[in-house]
């Protein structure tokens, strides 16, 4: 007898260990989504070069902090950097798996479905690829090696949630030079407009 109610003493504690665990699970994993759209991008301190756009896509986690409006977004992200030569027809593109890391602010309207944030962070990105189209006179492999593996910066904006629906205002500045050699202060950085589901 002593060892069926020690049994069900153990089995009572396990079942409340699992609702307690999936609790706090549900508050804190609170969301994981996909979200796509344009980035805006331009070279800082590259003479004659103006705004290209690329695309900016990927998934991202948000976890909540407990009785604050404030959570914690994580994104992997494909993001297409780069410049347009001005009046001509030389592209820079700049390729990259970006993972941004952002502290969110979130803001309750009451008797509203919309709910504005703001929110900023750091952000490290990865090199896939990085081509200089229509010019015969850059060597692709050499213009490949000459951009750094890795670029980081900061990102900073602003959104709307509705229902499951998210969009997305950022800037992101980077802050290093892009170049190994013959480095100018060029630096990438974009405006990106985004929308993403919840899912």
């Amino acid at each position: 007898m002593k060892n069926n109610l020690k049994s069900e003493i153990a089995g009572c504690v396990v079942i409340l260990i699992i609702l307690f665990s999936s609790s706090l699970n549900a508050q804190i994993l609170s969301e994981f989504g996909i979200k796509g759209g344009a980035n805006f991008a331009i070279l800082s301190n590259l003479d004659g070069s103006e705004t290209k756009t690329g695309i900016l896509a990927g998934v991202y986690t948000k976890i909540k902090i407990p009785v604050t409006p404030v959570s914690v977004q994580t994104e992997v992200l494909y993001a297409q950097y780069g410049a347009k030569q001005t009046g001509g027809d030389q592209d820079i593109i700049l390729n990259y798996i970006q993972v941004p890391v952002l502290l969110k602010f979130g803001f309750n309207v009451p008797a509203a479905p919309v709910k504005p944030n703001v929110f900023f962070g750091p952000y490290l990105s990865f090199k896939t690829k990085a081509e200089f189209e229509n010019s015969v006179a850059v060597n692709p492999d050499s213009f490949n090696n000459n951009v750094r593996d890795q670029d980081y910066g900061v990102v900073v904006g602003a959104g709307l949630d509705i229902g499951k629906l998210r969009f997305n205002l950022r800037y992101s500045a980077g802050l290093i030079n892009i170049f190994e050699e013959g480095a100018n202060g060029e630096k990438n950085g974009g405006i990106a407009i985004t929308f993403g589901v919840a899912l």
